[in-house]
């Protein structure tokens, strides 16, 4: 709000951090924020907000959607036609009574309707200002997506629309970094110290380049760590791909223990259990192999790594609070 093209700096953001950003301000800035976002970052809003391990969050969806209605209609239909259309089909199956009412019959008290045969009434008087906003503008202004909301709230099983939109979800989520479930549980998988793979020696630089960062640049939950010692040692080339390997293990850790992908503390929350894990791996493997550290760390997994250290001193999984909100549809 400092500078003065904000429009010309919300759309570089990373997707992820547009959706932490609004969800560590408050939803009240949320709607000009929206309004100069992307459509990919739009998307990565509802991907990591609304979603409560594999239900969607009704409450959370009800906080994007009157940010996109607040946003002006411009912005509102762009979220109409950019957003999964199972989204929009969730919501007002959850927020909306439908009714189908032939021409020559009486209009149901307490129900509108904008093509004169689909009739809407809202579960609440909320609801019925949200449903009415969304409805006529996607009547108005993008009615093949009016239509296949009203076919999908009409038609479809919230179960099986459900199943789709995460498939499209769990697949956005990777390209940003964050695996299914199911993959991301690998990381607590036991792995003994004889189990570690070893690549070959020949990638080894000893001397060559420089290092990534000083251990002072080094994010916070790196900084004093056996593997940032280790890390800022290695060649810059490599040095970069091990840190992004090490943030990977904090993505999965993430994913396995439930947090909330759009709480401002859970990645680093994870990171640092990250971190935690990796070193107690990496003292280990570097004692196991009579290696220094940081040879250990070029040639040796970060998640590898972690999984020893957490074989050797099991972590607590950190599920997600119990204040987290678990209105889902059934």
């Amino acid at each position: 709000m400092l500078i003065e093209s904000p429009e010309q700096v919300v759309p570089l953001l990373p997707e992820a951090e547009l959706c932490i950003t609004v969800r560590a301000g408050g939803m009240s800035e949320a709607s000009w924020l929206l309004e100069m976002a992307t459509p990919a970052q739009r998307q990565a809003c509802i991907d990591l907000d609304v979603w409560q391990e594999n239900a969607l969050t009704h409450a959370r969806a009800v906080e994007w959607i009157d940010a996109l209605i607040e946003a002006g209609r411009d912005t509102l239909v762009r979220g109409i036609v950019e957003l999964d259309p199972e989204f929009w089909v969730l919501s007002l199956q959850r927020m909306a009574d439908i009714a189908v009412i032939g021409r020559e019959d009486e209009r149901p008290e307490g129900f509108f309707t904008e093509d004169g045969v689909v009739y809407f009434r809202g579960q609440s008087d909320e609801d019925f200002v949200r449903i009415k906003e969304i409805m006529q503008t996607a009547f108005s202004e993008a009615q093949p997506h009016y239509w296949k909301m009203v076919y999908g709230a009409l038609y479809e099983m919230p179960t099986e629309c459900e199943e789709y939109a995460l498939r499209w979800r769990n697949g956005r989520l990777a390209d940003l970094g964050f695996p299914e479930r199911d993959w991301a549980m690998q990381i607590y998988t036991p792995l003994s110290l004889d189990q570690v793979e070893t690549f070959d020696a020949n990638v080894w630089l000893q001397g060559q380049g420089s290092a990534l960062v000083t251990t002072s640049d080094l994010p916070r939950q790196l900084r004093g760590s056996l593997v940032g010692d280790a890390l800022a040692k290695l060649p810059a080339d490599r040095a970069t791909d091990v840190l992004g390997y090490i943030l990977g293990v904090a993505n999965s850790i993430a994913v396995a223990d439930g947090m909330s992908l759009s709480d401002a503390d859970s990645i680093p929350h994870a990171l640092e259990k990250a971190v935690s894990g990796i070193d107690t791996g990496l003292r280990a493997v570097a004692q196991h192999r009579d290696r220094a550290p940081a040879a250990v760390l070029e040639l040796t997994r970060p998640s590898d790594l972690f999984r020893v250290g957490h074989t050797l001193s099991p972590m607590p999984r950190a599920f997600s609070s119990p204040d987290t909100e678990t209105d889902t549809d059934e």
